[in-house]
């Protein structure tokens, strides 16, 4: 495979920045940069939010402080005719497709997108703007919209990994990566699908859960019924991934062929991990705990419901990724409340000890 060589750019200027979706993702990376005085224009469809940055700056609460800072704030549907040399793609996922002619409308010629987003958005992006012109960031970082103008970040680490669609991590990386600095601690990878299906992974195994079970982080993984479903999640992703072409990244420090035995549920070394792991989250809830608190409607679909679609087109089946997207969906309907009883149906389609992932 020939991987394009990234685009010249233009010598001596400091990149300009647009973020694309200024939800609580969004807002929380632009007052981070705004605090070090470093622009960006935050362009959203929610009107109130735009006109709220527009008449009082963006307010970020972190740590028990409260800074107010002005940024360039801008509707969707009149962005302004400046073009950018960085996108920040901070929408949800599934309304990727959709953002990608207002991102395309905002791309200098030499541009780059930055998918800063939940799930594997990066093969959308590429199918429109290449893939020699397009990053990921793959992120924890928590943070929720309290109001219009207004981010909270979320206790708990805040860690940013930024990677090359295409070929290895190079100059582009690093300055993105000093850029992403200004958020929490980032890195780099030379590895970005390696690294996206790791994170998918951890977002399957969580993220859902959480909203499903109504428990914070330390308190699902605190149990062992919950772990055990935890851990055949993680296997179904990560033998999608494998049929898929892509090694992923170890997860929680634990090898991926360790996720992939046959008597993984029972691994007291994955159950350790989960319990640490645990641990160290307390009472985060994620990302789709607070969708559906907000608007009633999570990113299950690019997330658990992505593992289920890229396992179908393989001639595989992913049981209880389906299982954990229709329980959300039903949440999402009305048709149930967060509980206990979600994670009995679920552990009642646990596969059998002894028997392999299914194909």
């Amino acid at each position: 495979m020939t991987i394009a060589a990234e685009p010249p750019r233009r010598p001596h200027a400091p990149p300009s920045i647009a973020i694309v979706g200024a939800g609580a993702i969004g807002s929380r990376i632009a007052a981070h940069l705004a605090a070090d005085g470093i622009p960006a224009v935050l362009v959203d469809g929610w009107a109130d939010h735009v006109d709220a940055m527009r008449d009082r700056g963006l307010t970020l609460r972190k740590d028990g402080r409260t800074t107010t800072h002005r940024v360039d704030a801008r509707h969707a549907d009149a962005p302004g005719n400046d073009r950018f040399d960085v996108v920040l793609l901070a929408v949800r996922g599934d309304a990727t497709v959709a953002t990608m002619p207002l991102v395309v409308r905002l791309l200098q010629p030499d541009g780059c997108v930055v998918s800063c987003q939940n799930g594997i958005n990066e093969e959308a992006i590429a199918a429109v703007v290449g893939a020699s012109r397009t990053v990921g960031c793959s992120m924890i970082f928590g943070a929720r919209l309290a109001a219009p103008g207004v981010v909270d970040a979320l206790p708990g680490e805040d860690t940013l990994c930024v990677g090359e669609m295409a070929g290895p991590a190079g100059e582009r990386v690093a300055r993105l990566q000093a850029l992403f600095a200004r958020c929490g601690t980032a890195s780099r990878t030379d590895d970005l699908m390696g690294y996206r299906w790791r994170k998918l992974a951890l977002n399957c195994m969580g993220n859902p859960m959480t909203l499903l079970t109504g428990l914070t982080a330390g308190e699902l993984h605190a149990r062992a019924e919950a772990r055990a479903v935890i851990i055949a999640i993680a296997a179904e992703v990560l033998a999608t991934a494998r049929a898929a072409g892509f090694e992923p990244e170890p997860v929680l420090g634990r090898p991926v062929d360790a996720w992939l035995h046959p008597a993984a549920g029972d691994d007291p070394a994955l159950h350790a991990a989960l319990r640490a792991h645990g641990d160290a989250l307390g009472e985060r809830r994620f990302s789709m705990w607070a969708d559906f608190m907000a608007r009633g409607r999570t990113e299950v679909d690019v997330l658990n419901g992505f593992v289920v679609a890229r396992a179908a087109t393989l001639g595989r089946a992913a049981p209880l990724n389906a299982g954990v997207r229709d329980a959300v969906h039903r949440l999402e309907r009305g048709e149930a409340e967060p509980g206990l009883a979600a994670l009995d149906r679920l552990a009642r389609g646990l596969p059998s000890p002894g028997l392999p992932p299914a194909a």
